[in-house]
């Protein structure tokens, strides 16, 4: 008998999934019948990762309020280690739905004010290169050929020679190559981009496949 009440349950959940549609990635979404509440906090992340934001570092601080988060630490009941800040469903839920506007006005500007995208892309490397360095580096972790690419060009930019010569002497362990170290490059790219915002204009299409994945 328990087997058959075991047997009637798959059969259940395989049909609610037949009709429903299943609920658990990105492209499950309809915001009708899949929502991003429904999903889990590490497709969440995910989402916000496809973009190049880090969900912790990038997105919950500037969306949850210092009071939110002690509400939340107190109530996890021990969850987090002491200084870990402990973020609730609903919170991821609402990161992933910033990444996903965040990502829809980048690509509207793209197409109907790429000037007024290219001055925000300017104001932002200005103010904070560090957070764009490590958007870069998040990028470039995610395509291998990126990378190289990218690291053959700074090793190519005599323009940029000495910027290239201290970071790397500075930051690069014995034997490691500018390869082998995406937030490394990251960061160098970050610095040169300051002065030069068009440095890699020649791998903008590949930057925008990985930061935005266009079709």
């Amino acid at each position: 008998m328990q087997i058959f009440k075991l047997f009637l349950l798959l059969q259940s959940i395989t049909l609610f999934h037949l009709v429903h549609g299943a609920c658990e990635t990105e492209d499950d979404l309809d915001f009708e019948k899949c929502n991003l509440i429904d999903l889990s906090d590490r497709v969440l992340t995910g989402i916000c990762n496809r973009i190049g934001l880090d969900m912790i570092e990038h997105v919950l601080p500037t969306i949850v309020d210092d009071d939110d988060e002690d509400n939340n630490n107190n109530n996890s009941n021990g969850a987090g280690e002491e200084g870990t800040k402990v973020y609730t469903h609903e919170q991821y839920a609402m990161g992933a739905e910033e990444c996903i506007m965040v990502e829809a006005e980048m690509e509207r500007l793209a197409v109907e004010d790429p000037e007024e995208l290219e001055r925000m892309e300017r104001e932002a490397m200005a103010e904070d290169p560090d957070i764009l360095a490590e958007i870069i580096a998040d990028v470039l972790e995610q395509d291998e050929k990126l990378l190289t690419d990218v690291a053959s060009k700074i090793k190519d930019a005599t323009i940029h020679a000495d910027i290239v010569k201290d970071i790397v002497e500075g930051m690069l362990n014995e034997g490691e190559k500018l390869e082998d170290r995406p937030d490394v490059l990251g960061y160098l790219v970050a610095t040169i981009m300051v002065e030069d915002p068009d440095f890699l204009d020649e791998f903008d299409d590949q930057l925008a496949e990985e930061f935005f994945h266009y079709d």
